[in-house]
């Protein structure tokens, strides 16, 4: 008797895969609301920035002399700073002239854009008219250290700045709860001393430390302390859609804004799931997001978050620039297994990118994961993982391990989905 199968589009890349999933085995779909795009972006912008949210407009917060840093997403991101940034230079130079205005890229530990990259991130004229540089983590100033212990070292121009205004997308985010808001400052300024605190190991393992908390995260609330001491004074986030046109926009105070717009994000992108799967099927959402290896562990433990132990995850991700840092291949590939990553990171820390790394192994310490994506088969074993050609051959694979019924549960849109568990 022939399957019956289902096709589902899974965004990988720049583009997309089909997958054929046989029918009966697919308890369901998770996708976000579809949220309809703003009619007109730039007022909308602009409107955000004149009645902010628990903050006066931002014209009357910034003096003609003021020296104004605003830091801008990078290439990870799916933030449209080339559609966020001219409403928002336009208003502040409405009171600040133009070279007054420094645009830091808040790359955090990510590698630097080149003049391509900046032009097709911000867009060419911003590149070619303001003054546009990349975050250093070698270029910071201590001012201090949070109650947690973290020591604070943020870039030399923010701290010297007498206004810091932040762009941002938010989204849910593994560890951090959601994107945008206080991340700009932390990790997007800091440096590598400050990541290695408040990515370290036991923060990483308290159990708040997950997507869409926010209260009681360790994480996020050390963040919020690092942004405050660095004077973080005003921000301008916004949703997406899948067409990734702008929904929403919140501006305004740093922390009030960011927080009312993690509570749209939190209603459109959580999504009831009735129980937990065999075998899970997801992405990491297509380009940019799944740029490289190390940033598709956002997608892997959202799947995680809705797979039983001892079932598999099959992910669909392009890597087009490879595995990501090379320390973050280095640790996995010098151990046998997720328990010796974990126990490496206990004994070793500060280490790598060590943070990626616990993610990743404390996902494999309950499930095989099986990688369709660009990169050579012996640099996807090396990470522990199994490498498939196809969804289908993950799935045949799946099949003889776990048997021809076990359900499956697909995430089209990887780490931009909040599942919520009704177990």
């Amino acid at each position: 008797m022939r399957t019956e199968l289902t096709e589902i589009e899974l965004p990988c890349g720049e583009g997309s895969l089909t997958a054929r999933i046989p029918t009966r085995n697919i308890v369901c779909v998770l996708t976000r609301q579809d949220a309809r795009g703003l009619a007109d972006e730039r007022e909308a912008i602009t409107q955000s920035l004149r009645s902010p949210i628990s903050s006066p407009p931002l014209r009357d917060l910034v003096k003609p002399s003021d020296k104004v840093v605003v830091l801008a997403t990078d290439n990870t991101r799916p933030c449209p700073d080339d559609r966020i940034l001219p409403p928002l230079l336009a208003e502040l130079e409405s009171t600040v002239p133009r070279e007054n205005i420094t645009i830091i890229v808040a790359l955090g530990l990510h590698p630097p854009l080149d003049e391509a990259e900046l032009s097709r991130k911000l867009g060419r004229d911003i590149v070619a008219r303001y003054n546009v540089v990349n975050h250093d983590v070698n270029d910071t100033v201590y001012i201090g250290t949070t109650s947690r212990g973290t020591p604070v070292d943020i870039n030399r121009r923010v701290i010297a700045a007498d206004f810091r205004i932040s762009t941002g997308f938010i989204e849910p985010h593994f560890f951090a709860g959601f994107s945008g808001g206080r991340k700009s400052i932390a990790p997007g300024v800091f440096s590598v001393r400050s990541a290695y605190h408040n990515h370290g190991y036991q923060m990483i393992e308290h159990p708040k430390t997950r997507a869409g908390i926010l209260r009681g995260n360790p994480i996020h609330e050390d963040m919020i302390e690092q942004a405050q001491m660095a004077r973080l004074n005003f921000i301008v986030n916004v949703l997406l859609n899948k067409q990734n046109e702008i929904t929403h926009v919140v501006a305004g105070h740093p922390f009030k804004a960011h927080e009312e717009g993690c509570q749209i994000e939190r209603e459109i992108a959580g999504v009831k799931v009735p129980q937990r799967a065999d075998i899970t099927i997801t992405t990491n959402s297509g380009a940019p997001l799944d740029l490289d290896l190390y940033q598709t562990c956002k997608g892997i433990d959202t799947a995680a978050q809705i797979t039983r132990d001892g079932g598999i995850i099959i992910v669909a991700s392009l890597c087009s620039a490879g595995i990501g840092p090379q320390a973050f291949l280095e640790l996995h590939r010098s151990v046998a297994s997720p328990k010796e990553v974990i126990r490496k990171i206990k004994q070793a820390e500060p280490i790598g990118v060590q943070w990626e790394n616990q993610i990743l192994a404390r996902t494999q310490l309950k499930h095989d994961i099986y990688l369709v994506s660009s990169l050579d088969d012996r640099t996807v074993r090396d990470m522990l993982m199994t490498p498939v050609g196809t969804v289908e051959e993950g799935l045949e694979r799946a099949f003889s391990v776990l048997g021809e019924n076990a359900e499956i549960i697909v995430i089209p849109e990887g780490p931009l989905i909040l599942p919520l568990l009704e177990e």
